[in-house]
């Protein structure tokens, strides 16, 4: 058992790098040197989004399933208890997780419109600015489950 349990909490954390990461790297990396080159990497910009969205959502469910199985076999996880600050903190955790999920889909859906706009090469500078938002938001809410979660680790 000691095995599985280890086996979660590896694929959790590496889900977790992989959607937060790769929103770091499309906010800090990525955007700035394509928006320094102009208009002509704008569809590239475009595919890298494109692509990325399937890896959020395999980490979304990968981090579900075993956020729930890592949860459930926890000895001081207590149903509906929240008298802990371990309990607490696994709210937050909770809460933030649903948040950048609803967050996630809203940036999947201003990416298609993003990709709709590019392939008729109609100016789309409002979409791209309100996705870089979401994936700003997206950055903080995971920034605060990894909180929340190193917080968990300690107490």
């Amino acid at each position: 058992m000691d095995f599985v349990l280890w086996v979660a909490r590896l694929m959790h954390g590496i889900s977790a790098v992989v959607w937060i990461g790769g929103l770091i790297f499309l906010n800090v990396v990525l955007s700035p040197l394509l928006d320094q080159e102009g208009a002509s990497h704008l569809e590239f910009a475009q595919r890298v989004r494109t692509r990325f969205f399937p890896f959020i959502w395999f980490s979304i469910w990968t981090m579900l399933t075993t956020g729930i199985f890592l949860m459930v076999l926890n000895p001081r996880f207590i149903w509906l208890d929240v008298s802990t600050l371990w309990s607490r903190l696994l709210v937050v955790k909770q809460v933030c997780f649903a948040l950048l999920v609803f967050v996630s889909w809203q940036a999947s859906r201003v990416n298609d419109k993003l990709e709709e706009l590019t392939q008729k090469n109609e100016e789309n500078s409002g979409w791209r600015e309100g996705f870089q938002k979401l994936i700003r938001r997206s950055i903080a809410l995971g920034l605060l489950a990894l909180m929340s979660a190193a917080g968990m680790a300690v107490c």
